[in-house]
């Protein structure tokens, strides 16, 4: 050739031997071919001199001279097909895997167990990020936000006025359609054949509601099911409770509205990731010449409305809602220091994006475990990615470790014309040959869990046929980067060697390539840990919650709803007649209890001759009872004595400071307003406020979650014009609690036959502040088992390869007196110190991440130094029980087999 690449001294090979290789050999072989002529040949004239060095070089270069080498014109030789490579990819790494049994079986378990994990969490977000999107038109949907300024309020509500909600449809044009709707509180459905009847939220809903939205009927048509007074909409579930089947439509129901209501339509019930959960919904026309209604429909600045806005085709909503503001603002004369705006809510943005906005998830179907805090739906995308790339890693470790068991494979298909992108294909093929096995492994073991997973997250997650295309497609992309990230490093790590000193064995070792496995190791056990100390602290978290002093006694509080106006007229008689019950110790009448689900209201409040700012507090109507039945101490004035204060409040220590009084003494308070989550309204037309006397100070107890801090709080006596009484309360006693209830059902009964009784304990329903916390503990803890369970399948892959590997030194070592102790050290100690590193990196980062999380708590544990040891021992345990096993069975190996197996 022209230009020798080789240049040739005194005592290397012929020239004209090397210009007709080069001339013969393919042009992509040449420079490795005669690359590795010239290095064997230099060390043969050293090893047996210049003679015997050419004529082993005339052997090798004419054993070059085969088709796989010689140059080829164009289709000279054809190529095999990618299909016929395809498939001996594939032949090669099935054997190749069931040659390995071992490492293959731990391959799939980690990769089996890292997609499951994967697999579960992917649909758990999949249907939280697809809330909402069962409907055609919600790329278009948007919910009405009212944005309400202040000189002492800012608040943004989902809600609206009937007039903007009314007239926007007509004079804006980016409106298509609209819908309203609005909730007003529960009463009892029931069937007037029969008299069954159960507790149901009573919605009224215009008929654009069902056309705006999607919901299909099984019975009746949806679109015109709100066209007339008097009608109803069900769901199947409701249907088959009151009928006990689904076609019903022509029949009629109750629902305490004084007139029977005619069933339009029944619906499918609504799936799990939708936001409008209603049962039943009431044509709005029904109540349209109700007083009450005629009051909603007379101001533009009310938020009695929840309103959807159907846009048109690539409309803007910013624009729309600027003329929404535009609208109400030309209708309102705004006082000095007053404002409100509108912005518009995607639909689709309503379960993950209403945490800040009051009445932001009333219409939604919370769900039992995230509620739709999309700080949470992050937090578990980043641990399903975490536990994919633990097994990931696992993949990696094993099959660099293994790279010198292969050197000789590799240097035999190089030196017959294997190019590096074919190896490449080879290991990228095997990887993907492992993660398929294990994703199908993956896809049983799911559908096994789904039923006590769906359990746990309160969902209806499905993984078959049937699954949304998306899930399968997402999957499948997930699988594929799985395998080729799995399988990435290794084919390029042992595609590049030489093939000289793969043949000669000469590079069997890598110093980065064994930092970067030990650095991997180091990844998996770090993120271990991380999941260990975040179940500590969060499992602490919950029992103190759980545990704390609330400032009243908790146990044995049966909390019992009061559903009917029959039933509140006559607290007084159920109350005498529940004290009556052996079992009954206490009874009390409040209009909300600690640990409230509904909206506790509050009220703007200031001692009389104040000139400053009205200040806030919460709002308890009760009865002269609620101290001794709650357990509340007096600390200051006296108790309530009965109907006589009726004008009386008393303050918790937090209200007494905010208000500054310290002993009760009659002092005169002013409410003017009061607000259920809304606005602040006057407490009459005349807009004068109450005067109360403050007539006690009791000590601070806990009415909300432990996530805030004791609010200032005002206990008005059951009669008050703020609130009315909701609840009877009986402290009971521990035993025949069947037995007492049948009686208090009795005793309502009597009062009211179409009561139902509808109670709770109240230390279950204080428990539920934290059934979020405590969901999360248990995923935690599985999620932490998994990773663990993965990291401990590679520690025990890459120990028992390191044992393979210093077989020889082990039976030396026990010839010259070394003790099975010993040698258990000798092999372990490596892998402890990763974990030891793993420990002094996870704890920091899980220190951090604690302290961000307990910062949501007003009231919460302080992050102990045991909780890092706990963890950190644990995983240094495991990883020694896991390492130790083939240590011990190694050292424990007859060094006569040990040194014979050379």
């Amino acid at each position: 050739m022209a230009n020798n690449p080789f240049p040739r001294n005194r005592t290397g090979p012929p020239k004209w031997v090397d210009t007709l290789l080069g001339w013969l050999v393919a042009p992509q072989l040449r420079e490795e071919v005669l690359g590795d002529l010239h290095e064997r040949y230099a060390r043969r004239v050293q090893r047996l001199g210049p003679a015997k060095a050419r004529r082993l070089y005339w052997r090798e270069v004419l054993a070059y001279l085969r088709p796989s080498f010689i140059k080829r014109q164009p289709g000279e030789y054809p190529q095999p097909t990618t299909i016929a490579m395809f498939a001996n990819y594939l032949t090669i790494a099935f054997r190749t895997l069931s040659r390995h049994k071992l490492y293959t079986a731990l391959n799939v378990a980690g990769l089996t167990f890292g997609i499951t994990c994967f697999v579960l969490i992917g649909l758990y977000l999949f249907d939280e990020l697809t809330f909402d999107q069962q409907h055609r038109q919600a790329n278009r949907i948007y919910r009405a936000i009212q944005h309400k300024k202040t000189p002492t309020e800012a608040l943004t509500i989902a809600a609206s006025s009937y007039k903007i909600a009314e007239e926007a449809k007509k004079s804006i044009g980016e409106i298509e359609n609209s819908a309203r709707i609005v909730r007003t509180g529960r009463a009892n459905l029931s069937n007037p054949e029969n008299k069954h009847a159960f507790q149901e939220n009573v919605t009224f809903g215009t008929p654009g509601l069902l056309s705006l939205f999607d919901f299909d009927a099984i019975d009746g048509d949806a679109k015109s099911g709100l066209t007339e007074p008097n009608a109803i909409v069900i769901v199947e579930e409701v249907a088959q409770r009151l009928f006990g089947r689904t076609d019903v439509v022509g029949k009629t129901v109750d629902f305490e509205l004084n007139r029977p209501l005619k069933i339009t339509a029944v619906l499918k019930n609504h799936p799990r990731n939708s936001s409008l959960d209603f049962k039943a919904v009431v044509s709005e026309a029904t109540i349209s010449s109700d007083d009450e209604f005629a009051n909603w429909i007379a101001d533009w600045d009310s938020q009695t409305f929840t309103t959807f806005f159907l846009l048109k085709e690539k409309a803007n909503p910013e624009i729309a809602a600027r003329k929404l503001t535009d609208l109400l603002n030309a209708h309102v004369n705004w006082e000095a220091g007053h404002s409100m705006t509108y912005t518009l809510q995607p639909l689709t943005d309503m379960h993950l994006y209403s945490e800040t906005i009051v009445d932001g998830a009333r219409n939604a179907n919370v769900d039992a475990m995230s509620q739709g805090v999309l700080l949470y739906i992050r937090i578990f995308a980043l641990v399903g990615l975490f536990v994919l790339l633990i097994a990931c890693i696992n993949y990696m470790n094993l099959a660099t470790a293994r790279a010198s068991n292969r050197s000789k494979e590799i240097g035999v298909r190089k030196a017959n014309g294997a190019f590096q992108r074919h190896l490449i294909y080879q290991f990228l093929t095997e990887a993907l040959v492992v993660t398929t096995i294990s994703f199908l492994l993956a896809v049983v073991l799911v559908n096994v869990l789904l039923p006590a997973f769906n359990q746990f997250t309160g969902k209806e997650l499905s993984l078959g046929i049937h699954s949304d295309y998306r899930i399968w497609l997402y999957m499948l992309l997930a699988i594929v980067i799985t395998g080729l990230l799995s399988g990435s490093y290794p084919a390029f790590l042992l595609s590049r060697f030489s093939p000289l000193l793969l043949l000669k064995n000469l590079k069997s070792q890598n110093k980065g390539d064994l930092s970067l496995r030990k650095g991997l190791v180091v990844f998996q056990f770090t993120i271990s840990v991380v999941m260990m100390i975040a179940t500590i602290v969060l499992f602490q978290q919950v029992r103190f919650a759980n545990n704390k002093d609330l400032g009243f006694n908790k146990e044995l509080l049966l909390v019992v709803d009061i559903n009917s106006g029959d039933i509140r007229s006559s607290a007084e008689t159920i109350k005498a007649e529940f004290s009556r019950i052996p079992t009954v110790k206490n009874v009390s009448v409040t209009s909300r209890v600690p640990g409230e689900w509904k909206a506790i209201p509050t009220v703007k409040i200031r001692t009389v001759g104040n000139t400053d700012q009205h200040n806030v507090a919460y709002w308890i109507g009760a009865d002269e009872n609620f101290a001794r039945t709650f357990d509340v101490k007096l600390l200051a004035g006296r108790n309530f004595g009965g109907l006589s204060d009726s004008s009386s409040v008393i303050l918790n220590e937090t209200a007494a400071k905010m208000l500054h009084i310290r002993e009760a003494s009659g002092q005169l308070v002013e409410i003017p307003a009061r607000a259920m989550g809304g606005s602040y309204q006057p407490l009459n037309k005349a807009n004068q406020p109450f005067r109360a006397r403050v007539v006690g100070i009791v000590n601070d107890f806990h009415f909300q979650s432990l996530r805030e801090k004791i609010a200032p709080l005002v206990l008005a006596y059951q009669k008050n014009p703020v609130h009315n009484i909701d609840y009877f309360t009986a402290r009971i006693e521990g035993r025949a609690i069947p037995a007492t209830l049948a009686r208090m059902n009795d005793i309502l009964t009597k009062i009211d036959p179409t009561h139902l009784l509808e109670y709770h304990f109240l230390d279950e329903q204080l428990a539920r502040f934290y059934a979020e916390d405590q969901r999360r503990e248990t995923l935690l803890i599985w999620v932490a088992l998994v990773t663990i369970a993965i990291a401990c399948l590679g520690l025990f892959g890459l120990a028992t390869y390191a044992a393979e590997q210093r077989i020889k030194e082990i039976g030396v070592r026990k010839v010259l007196g070394a003790s099975v102790l010993n040698l258990t050290v000798l092999l372990s100690k490596d892998f402890l110190k990763l974990v030891l590193i793993a420990n002094g990196i996870a704890f920091p980062i899980a220190w951090w991440a604690a302290d961000q999380w307990l910062n949501e708590f007003a009231y919460h544990i302080q992050i102990e130094w045991w909780f890092f040891a706990v963890a950190g021992v644990l995983a240094v345990a495991i990883a020694l029980s896991t390492v130790s096993y083939q240590a011990i069975r190694a050292a424990l190996v007859n060094p006569v087999r040990s040194l014979r197996s050379e």
